[in-house]
């Protein structure tokens, strides 16, 4: 998941229309999209039915009987959605299960989060990337704290103050945790749309999905209609071979009925890769203790690593024991590790008073740091800790 994207529906205005009437409304408002799409089609098919009230009925219906039990959705506790949905932005549900139940062992509530520091937090966050997410997660605890508040805000305009919080990240928290009618469009949302009504690529606002995603939303349960259109997504609508066969909407899709689902939303233009080359120097004393800096790595840097050169040229310091590679982003990182051993004394040398930061870490302390994926594979590689099986 991304923070691309919500939109909330506009509160009824002059007197109250009926359950009916609104979603008559609805209907004609989403035929009238489709309508556009059919228009600036070449293709001459025929529309398939596009009836929201059954739409909504038969997406919930297959949610209420598919829907994976997953962790966050046990309790719909504002702060627990809000980790959960952070952690989810851009990682794979597999990856974020065991890292959201460490993280909510260290830090239970909003109170436990605030109090904790920086360190603490990226520590908990090993193995997610992003690590921006987490220290803007930090600062909105903290802010929250500071404002008498126990919990994520159900307030929309309290909420969109906060850091990293945009409009998928509002959406999402306050329809799954509150109830609040606010549709939440992120990638797989937006592909599902896409494909219901053959949909270009979003643009910058995420429109014309945005517009479409509040006029399909099902108010009596915004929350579970955004999870299922997300479970839907991922599981079924995926980006190749969607599984239309097993698809609870394809008697509404338009994409399905001209056998164009994998065209759409057409593929966007990929960044090409950018090729760098690091050294890094695990210097260490052979008892367990090595030096460590933060802030020398443009591309990490909030995080601790070894010592670090950036160049094609770079060279480290000591033996060369392989090469591994890692990605950040667009960036294809080669990454040359060098081990020299010295002793405790020139190690303490090494960090004191360093401009960037450094520091000597004993083994057990690396595992109460944030650890970028990048130094468990530097360490694995020295042998300097077992590697993963």
């Amino acid at each position: 998941m991304s923070d691309a994207g919500g939109a909330a529906a506009s509160p009824a205005r002059g007197a109250a229309r009926s359950a009916h009437d609104a979603d008559a409304s609805l209907e004609r408002d989403a035929a009238r999209t489709l309508r556009a799409a059919d228009a600036s089609s070449a293709q001459d098919v025929a529309r398939p039915p596009f009836d929201v009230p059954a739409l909504r009925a038969a997406l919930l219906a297959w949610y209420d009987a598919h829907a994976r039990p997953l962790p966050w959705r046990v309790r719909r506790d504002p702060y627990r959605v809000w980790v959960a949905e952070v952690m989810l932005q851009q990682t794979r549900v597999e990856v974020v299960i065991p890292a959201y139940e460490r993280f909510l062992r260290r830090f239970p509530d909003l109170a436990s989060l605030a109090r904790a520091s920086e360190e603490r937090v990226l520590a908990a966050w090993s193995g997610l990337g992003y690590y921006t997410r987490a220290r803007s997660l930090h600062r909105a605890a903290r802010a929250l704290v500071a404002r008498g508040e126990t919990t994520f805000p159900a307030d929309a305009d309290a909420a969109r103050t906060l850091p990293g919080v945009g409009p998928y990240t509002l959406a999402a928290v306050l329809s799954i945790a509150y109830g609040l009618p606010h549709a939440a469009v992120d990638a797989n949302v937006a592909r599902v749309l896409a494909r219901l009504a053959c949909l270009g690529r979003p643009d910058a606002r995420l429109e014309p999905h945005r517009t479409l995603a509040a006029e399909l939303l099902d108010r009596s349960r915004p929350g579970e209609w955004n999870e299922a259109l997300m479970e839907l997504g991922e599981t079924v609508c995926r980006p190749r071979a969607p599984q239309c066969g097993s698809c609870p909407v394809h008697t509404h899709c338009l994409a399905h009925a001209r056998g164009v689902a994998e065209r759409h939303p057409p593929p966007r233009e990929r960044r090409a890769p950018e090729r760098v080359r690091v050294a890094l120097t695990l210097l260490h004393d052979g008892a367990g203790r090595v030096l460590l800096e933060r802030g020398a790595f443009p591309h990490l840097p909030h995080l601790w690593l070894p010592l670090a050169q950036v160049g094609p040229d770079a060279r480290g310091e000591g033996a060369s024991v392989g090469v591994v590679r890692h990605a950040i982003l667009h960036r294809q990182l080669e990454v040359e590790v060098y081990v020299r051993r010295t002793t405790p004394a020139r190690l303490a040398r090494a960090a004191r008073n360093a401009k960037p930061e450094r520091r000597v870490f004993a083994r057990a302390a690396l595992a109460r740091v944030g650890r970028s994926s990048l130094l468990t594979k530097a360490l694995a590689l020295a042998g300097l800790i077992p590697r993963a099986r």
